[in-house]
């Protein structure tokens, strides 16, 4: 499973795969250093061009220098390179401010959102639909087996500190987050090999299909780090992005400068400052009197609050964090009956627990919008009270456990009571901490019913997983599964979600309460910002005031 709420993976390290060579009659791999010092030699074409190069360097000083640095080293030079910094300055309120810098290791969304997409670049890029797009790889192919990968590297991409990037720091990334189990790197337990096949080429194996392969290096386990970098991961970074990271330390705001040496599309903006509130109402007032630019996300009450004032837009965005009603299925439990959970969700009133939320909207079964495989499942169980209780009245019905973390409010789990309690079905709720429904529902699996959060794109497998808490099991379903992580093709694979979605939602081993559509509010100068996954990805380059 991904995540689910505080989920936290304990799986045991595993070796990264091997770095192949083309042919056992060919040498062994050379270090790095090695095969830069190669390419040096192979690039000046021997003695003759060292002279060569070495008059030239008399005549051109400095020039000559940097030069020099530039092929020994892979570095451009340390001297500021020329280029135009945007004009212009945003300060963004957010949420949620991160304890560290360090987006190898931190976990939670709070970095990600700063600094992904920002200062720290993938080998795809996640686009505003939440597909692969071209990013540090310009394009890719895949085989017609669906198990390798190439991935061309767009030429001159370049570090923050000047360091060229190439394919061996794509190679080199995806050996560090695996080997030290940086945050996702269990989304690429399906690799068998990457190699670099060339400065520009690498080549993924996998042991078996892995059709979302492109969308995964679109997170965080496709960032590309530097080798050799020189940074305090905990309060700075060195990325390949469109701005810099001025110093920082917890508690501060962040600020981004716009890179002027950026390889690609410019930051249209030469400051962004991300200042981070405890306090919505504070963010609200500060927005109102100009003090800041944006709010990303802000809560209901003060969007409607906001939409009174005639200089404030304020719109709702796309997201794929979903609220979950999960029914414990083991053996032992009622609801290990489909006809069980399905009377169930036939008894709760889901729009009214979408319209009591206010930044939600309905969702019928694992995939939201933003996914692949995508299908509107919101009338498989309509509701109906009536019906439920006449299918539960053959059963004996004893009281209920619900059991969800409180930081979802009374509310829902109220609803969530009332509505199963008009449908014969009686409940005793108890709302408790994320570390105690982490130890109640997901270790030890004591409770019928409960509510949670699922923070992640491309989960919906996450029902038919061998460890999930909820303990459903379904041979046709977890068929449909398999056949869908055996597909070659974007087209099939999200045919084959869209059937396997169907049918489990038929089979409801959950509820699928609503997908969260965060509000936002902004300036109406301000133009250009994301308005998709704002929560956990917040890319800043094309935000310009006008």
């Amino acid at each position: 499973m991904r995540r689910a709420q505080s989920d936290q993976h304990n799986t045991a390290p595993r070796a990264f795969p091997p770095v192949e060579t083309p042919s056992s009659q060919e040498p062994k791999p050379l270090s790095r250093r090695a095969r830069r010092e190669s390419a040096h030699a192979l690039a000046t074409g021997g003695v003759k061009s060292i002279i060569v190069f070495l008059v030239a360097l008399l005549v051109f000083g400095c020039g000559g220098y940097a030069a020099y640095s530039m092929i020994v080293n892979r570095s451009a030079p340390s001297l500021p390179i020329p280029g135009s910094a945007p004009g212009g300055s945003i300060t963004i309120g957010l949420a949620s401010a991160p304890d560290s810098l360090d987006i190898r290791k931190q976990t939670g969304d709070a970095v990600a959102q700063a600094l992904l997409g920002n200062v720290y670049e993938t080998v795809t890029k996640r686009g505003e639909d939440n597909t692969a797009q071209p990013g540090i790889a310009k394009s890719w192919d895949v085989s017609d087996d669906g198990l390798s990968y190439t991935f061309h590297i767009a030429d001159g991409i370049t570090f923050s500190n000047g360091d060229q990037l190439n394919a061996d720091d794509v190679v080199y990334s995806l050996q560090q987050t695996l080997q030290k189990q940086y945050v996702g790197y269990e989304d690429l337990a399906g690799l068998a090999s990457v190699k670099a096949t060339g400065s520009s080429t690498v080549v993924i194996k996998l042991s078996s299909p892995m059709p979302d392969l492109p969308w995964v290096l679109s997170g965080r386990a496709g960032i590309v780090y530097d080798e050799t970098a020189k940074v305090n991961y905990m309060t700075g970074a060195i990325g390949s992005g469109p701005f810099l990271v001025e110093s920082w330390k917890k508690g501060d705001p962040i600020t981004l400068k716009a890179n002027t040496a950026y390889w690609g599309t410019k930051a249209k903006i030469g400051t962004v400052t991300l200042r981070y509130y405890t306090d919505a109402g504070k963010a609200a007032d500060d927005l109102k009197s100009g003090d800041i630019q944006a709010i990303m996300p802000t809560d209901v009450a003060n969007a409607n609050a906001l939409k009174t004032q005639d200089t404030i837009t304020v719109a709702q965005t796309d997201s794929t964090r979903k609220v979950v009603l999960g029914f414990n299925s083991s053996a032992d439990s009622l609801f290990s009956d489909a006809r069980v959970r399905q009377s169930a969700r036939m008894a709760i009133d889901k729009n009214a627990i979408v319209q009591a939320n206010g930044a939600a909207e309905r969702l019928g079964g694992p995939i939201p919008k933003l996914d692949p495989g995508y299908e509107d499942l919101t009338g498989l169980y309509p509701l109906d009270q009536a019906k439920a209780k006449s299918l539960v009245s053959y059963f004996r019905l004893r009281t209920m456990k619900l059991v969800y973390p409180s930081s979802l409010g009374e509310q829902i789990g109220q609803t969530v009571k009332d509505n199963l309690a008009a449908a014969g079905i009686p409940i005793e709720v108890s709302m408790v901490d994320d570390a105690t429904w982490q130890q109640t529902v997901v270790q030890d699996k004591q409770f019928d019913l409960t509510i949670y959060t699922m923070n992640d794109s491309h989960d919906a497998g996450d029902f038919v997983a061998r460890d999930n808490f909820l303990q459903y099991t379904n041979a046709e379903v977890e068929n449909l599964y398999a056949q869908t992580r055996a597909a070659t093709t974007d087209d099939d694979y999200a045919n084959r979600l869209k059937e396997y979605a169907h049918k489990l939602s038929e089979d409801s081993p959950a509820d699928w309460l609503y997908v969260e559509r965060p509000w936002v509010a902004y300036k109406s100068t301000v133009k250009g910002l994301p308005t998709a996954m704002v929560d956990c990805y917040l890319p800043l380059a094309g935000v310009t005031i006008e």
